[in-house]
């Protein structure tokens, strides 16, 4: 995890020393929670350049930026290049590398391969390349779009500014502040298989897309972007079984694993109890004892519970956190704290209870940069499936057919959805009062695809918010989240298998469920999707939330509804405080999440438009959480336990705890 940031003047002016260095330091300050470990800037003609680091890998010597010898190719990248090992390998016979970093391996492929340079790279990754003999400038970013990259260029057209944040962007006077009503409130975006991208929530703000690279000449400031990643075509073949597959997919979801357990510094797992996280602690297990943090609250109990079993079994570290009882220190800046790090309205306490299993993790390990999540599973495993067929496990092969029909039925108004054709004219669609063929023409409907890709499609978006949100809450205290389902390897392989094969392995992620059963007890390996805090007991996390709001005589609102005066918003004051009152005397705390996601749409606004913004947390501060379980870990099971002898093999504890 870094961040980066910088501008290019696309008129050929060259950087001022007085005027614009210190705009590239106010930026790189914005974003010093990514990189607190050291901050650099580079200048060159018309290009300014600004990077923060998060050391992990080469802690001593991988400062950035890199450079070729003779001083041609300069780059600055936030995130990990996991195989740069066996890329380094090849390109030491060629190059001379002066670092023990990952990230030194890019200028070289560039020279190499020019812009096919990530074709051999396995990583998550924002990168800032440039080319000073071919005047040329790159962004990328990495194919499922785990690190963030946004850019902007303002009115006047003369300036191209990027940054990894957009409190990054608004550090530069040049960028416009305005919040994106419309955007928001409609949810327009462009979902495809491959990219799935949310929109900036500002106007003016664009997102590189993931698997892209925007090519920009500094003679002339004309750019192009370029899609270097797609998700591989299916061919149908016989010669592939189904015990074949969950094989395949085990090796490669094992050398993902380790791939991303590969650091300097400490590494840790946050563990729902859910089968994706289980089976990356499982496999971790087996090479070293991580730390692993759980969320224990009144709407969370069943998931902790399994938790607590699964590091019990498995030898690890458990650590549970509640808000139960300290919700009512949470303060109206906590809130905002938490909104500002995520740059993101869509948010609600699941990323508060992230945000400070963050910041527990981070308290309790001061050695800890790294965290594994299970992120990534359910979008191309079938994880979903109960949401759509709006039931609840278990499901059988014969399922998967019916949702893929429940699918087609209602993509017409999933479309309509994404297409802005929100309200009344969804119900419309639903109802057949607007015609199916008008919405299908909207959104370039598929007719024939296969389950699988229509599944995928539905849920890539739903992906690439939360990896928005995991990026947030983890950058806020300088850590660094890995994800190891979304390797790019396992995605392919995943889209290739034929469909023949779908029901029997993508049902209710089967294929994920057979490979780690020799794992896992059989309770958590067949155990069923569940939402974080969704359910019958959701309400207590909703008047947790609710009391936030209300505090200090409803403080949080009235900052939202001038944030919506600031930015001509659409935001009736009498009737959101009616909302939020009447909602305060339901028991259920039905229509919680509407008022939340409005005020967090003001508050944004506001904070944006003034630059009114909390303090950053910091490392020393009180936190408004209790832990309730410390478990240390259990001693190995017994010979004949299929994790026994790995448990029994690996050191007491890290040595870094």
């Amino acid at each position: 995890m870094c961040g980066i940031a910088g501008f290019i003047r696309l008129d050929g002016q060259p950087i001022s020393a007085s005027a614009d260095i210190p705009i590239l330091h106010r930026m790189g300050e914005a974003m010093q929670h990514r990189g607190p470990d050291d901050g650099r800037t580079l200048i060159w003609n018309n290009v300014g350049l600004v990077f923060r680091r998060l050391s992990i890998i080469d802690v001593e010597g991988g400062a950035q930026p890199f450079e070729t010898p003779d001083g041609r190719i300069s780059s600055i990248t936030n995130g990990e290049i996991y195989n740069h090992r066996n890329l380094r390998a090849d390109l030491e016979k060629r190059h001379a590398f002066r670092s023990g970093s990952d990230c030194e391996v890019l200028p070289y492929l560039y020279l190499e391969r020019d812009i096919e340079m990530f074709q051999p790279v396995n990583g998550m990754f924002a990168t800032a390349l440039l080319d000073r003999e071919r005047w040329r400038l790159l962004l990328a970013r990495d194919r499922l779009g785990e690190k963030p990259l946004f850019y902007c260029v303002p009115p006047h057209g003369r300036t191209l500014i990027f940054a990894s944040e957009l409190k990054a962007l608004f550090a530069n006077p040049e960028v416009p502040r305005v919040f994106d009503w419309q955007a928001m409130l409609t949810r327009v975006q462009n979902i495809d298989t491959t990219a799935g991208e949310r929109p900036s929530g500002f106007i003016g703000i664009e997102r590189l897309p993931a698997g892209a690279m925007l090519d920009l000449s500094l003679r002339d400031g004309s750019f192009n972007i370029h899609r270097y990643w797609k998700l591989p075509n299916r061919h149908e073949s016989d010669s592939i079984d189904a015990d074949e597959c969950v094989g395949r997919y085990r090796t490669l979801l094992e050398d993902s694993v380790r791939l991303r357990e590969i650091a300097d510094v400490g590494c840790g797992l946050f563990l729902s109890g859910g089968v994706d996280s289980s089976a990356l602690a499982a496999l971790t297990a087996r090479r070293q004892i991580l730390p692993t943090f759980s969320i224990n609250n009144a709407s969370t109990r069943e998931d902790a519970s399994a938790a607590q079993r699964v590091a019990s079994r498995l030898g690890l570290p458990n650590h549970q956190i509640c808000f139960d009882r300290t919700a009512s220190s949470a303060a109206p800046d906590d809130w905002r704290r938490i909104l500002w790090s995520c740059e993101y309205a869509d948010i609600n306490a699941e990323q508060l209870f992230k945000y400070y299993l963050h910041a527990f993790a981070r308290q309790r390990y001061p050695n800890l940069k790294v965290i594994l999540l299970g992120q990534g599973s359910d979008e191309f495993n079938g994880g979903y499936m109960g949401m759509i067929l709006e039931r609840s496990p278990p499901f059988e092969p014969k399922d998967w057919q019916q949702m893929g029909e429940a699918m087609r039925d209602q993509d017409a108004a999933h479309i309509a959805f994404t297409s802005g054709l929100v309200g009344r004219a969804r119900m419309l669609v639903e109802n057949g009062v607007i015609r199916r063929e008008f919405v299908d023409a909207l959104g370039g409907r598929q007719s024939g695809a296969a389950t699988w890709d229509l599944y995928v499609r539905l849920y890539r978006g739903n992906l690439d918010t939360h990896l928005w949100h995991e990026d947030r809450t983890a950058a806020a205290h300088s850590i660094e989240n890995r994800v190891p389902f979304l390797d790019h390897r396992l995605v392919e392989f995943l889209a290739q298998i034929p469909e023949r094969l779908h029901a029997e392995l993508f049902t209710d992620k089967r294929i994920l469920r057979r490979a780690v059963a020799d794992l896992l007890p059989a309770d958590i390996a067949n155990r069923g999707k569940g939402p974080l805090f969704y359910g019958q007991e959701q309400h207590h996390t909703f008047r947790m939330m609710h009391s936030i709001l209300l505090r200090n005589e409803g403080e949080l609102l009235d900052q939202a509804i001038e944030g919506s005066r600031l930015t001509d918003g659409p935001i009736d004051a009498d009737r959101l405080k009616m909302l939020a009152s009447r909602i305060a005397l339901d028991p259920n705390m039905e229509g919680f999440e509407q008022l939340l996601s409005i005020v967090n749409m003001g508050l944004l606004a506001h904070m944006a438009a003034t630059l009114e913004v909390p303090s950053r947390q910091t490392r020393n501060d009180r936190l408004p959480v209790e832990e309730l379980v410390s478990h240390r870990g259990a001693a190995p099971l017994a010979a004949g336990n299929a994790f026994s002898a790995a448990a029994a093999a690996r050191p007491a504890c890290c040595p870094w705890v």
